[in-house]
């Protein structure tokens, strides 16, 4: 819609470049910014992602759901950090 960094469909059509990056899809069910049809589009065309649906929360990282999903997985990464 704004006409950021990335074309129109360009994730969903490239998903094939990035699929060897470890990826997780967080969406807040109650997300009306970016709608949950987005996310599975997504997590299709990326099957090796991890998709997390927060029950409770909308588009903010900053609402509780969004935040345990993100912290969870920082805390997952941290533990697979090189000399770790």
């Amino acid at each position: 819609i704004n006409k950021g960094w990335l074309e129109e469909g360009q994730l969903l059509s490239g998903a094939d470049k990035i699929r060897h990056i470890p990826t997780w899809i967080v969406q807040g069910r109650y997300d009306i910014v970016c709608p949950m049809a987005s996310a599975w589009d997504l997590h299709r065309a990326f099957p090796e992602a991890k998709l997390i649906v927060t029950p409770d929360s909308g588009h903010s990282v900053s609402e509780k759901g969004n935040t345990a999903a993100l912290v969870g997985i920082m805390e997952e990464l941290k533990g697979k950090a090189v000399g770790v």
